[in-house]
């Protein structure tokens, strides 16, 4: 097996010594850089490059591959500065200094960081850590636990008079795809499924949740996979979305519902349904979009359902996200654009 010409931009070698150059696959950055020529594949092989080639001085640099046919975006790190860059094939490229960590620099594509403390809801109850009565407060978190991960369980399967049944008639809803009341997303969801493959076909991977509750009102982030298959060409591909989903609930007559709804993208990736069979993704059309979910806004785009782009869980729309859960929290009135500064009426 050989692997094609592996490029690494002088400009990203920053390292003042020795850096591990780790990557799925070989690839090809788009900048003007430094070349390695091919090379047969080994599960390590060593590259001696020129010391005046560098900015400043790297020894040598070790190229360890593992073959994945996942298309990733290339992170270029070191100890000193990091950056990333475009890709003309798929897979994931970091170079790594043998120093001490550094912060993230504003290259990261994927930073994370602790929210302010100011959008901390010290008042509220969470994880039997806080309360007076903890078997109480606990069974009031899984009644909120239990109406959240419905989302998943019944919409996935169609259960639509069960899904409706975990919200408030005021509901709102903000999804990548499809903002408004939740009557209008039901209907825009079971639409949805009725296009087919000419649409997308959304699942949920549910992995845990989290669940905040003072007095009448609580706050649920719920870390879920939202896998949609799409096809393009003939060519079936899943496009994985990790994300963080907020849900803003209230008891009104002792009954707990659903009254906000959006998400948070942390990172995304396409994989083929066929390993044989794979799609061409355009790489500058995809570094459009936010980082925490290009992939799945560029498909959505595709499709003729353009994605709002301010729920990017490495962009300011966190931090205004994560105020607004706290207000409603001490009870304010929290109305959408829940990750904007603008405000919905409807």
């Amino acid at each position: 097996m050989t692997c094609p010409a592996v490029t690494i931009p002088s400009t990203n070698l920053e390292s003042r010594g020795k850096s591990e150059l780790n990557y799925d696959y070989c690839l090809v950055s788009r900048l003007p850089s430094l070349s390695i020529s091919t090379v047969p594949y080994t599960p390590t092989t060593m590259f001696r490059i020129p010391p005046r080639s560098l900015r400043p001085l790297a020894q040598s640099i070790r190229l360890q591959a593992i073959p994945s046919p996942t298309p990733l975006r290339a992170a270029f790190s070191t100890g000193v500065a990091s950056r990333s860059d475009d890709l003309q094939n798929t897979g994931n490229l970091s170079i790594t200094s043998s120093g001490s960590a550094q912060a993230p620099s504003k290259h990261d594509l994927y930073p994370v960081t602790q929210p302010p403390l100011s959008t901390y809801p010290s008042s509220a109850t969470r994880n039997n850590s806080t309360g007076t009565d903890l078997n109480d407060d606990a069974l009031e978190r899984f009644k909120i636990r239990e109406i959240c991960e419905g989302w998943g369980l019944y919409r996935d399967a169609g259960e639509w008079e069960n899904y409706r049944s975990m919200f408030h008639a005021d509901a709102y809803i903000a999804t990548s795809w499809h903002q408004g009341p939740i009557d209008d997303f039901i209907a825009a969801s079971k639409a949805g499924f009725e296009k087919g493959s000419s649409f997308m076909y959304i699942m949920h991977r549910i992995l845990g949740q989290t669940v905040d509750v003072q007095g009448e009102r609580a706050v649920s982030k719920m870390k879920v996979t939202i896998t949609c298959r799409f096809t393009f060409d003939g060519i079936e591909m899943d496009c994985e979305a990790d994300c963080r989903f907020f849900f803003m609930l209230e008891s009104r007559e002792g009954r707990w519902g659903i009254c906000r709804y959006t998400l948070l993208f942390d990172k995304d990736r396409i994989v083929p349904v066929h390993p044989g069979r794979q799609f061409d993704v355009p790489a500058k059309e995809v570094m459009q979009f936010p980082s925490g979910y290009r992939y799945l806004a560029w498909c959505e785009t595709q499709i003729g359902s353009p994605p709002k782009l301010d729920l990017n869980a490495h962009g300011p729309e966190r931090d205004i996200l994560y105020a607004k859960c706290k207000d409603w929290l001490d009870g304010k009135q929290v109305m959408p654009n829940l990750t904007g500064t603008d405000e919905i009426q409807y």
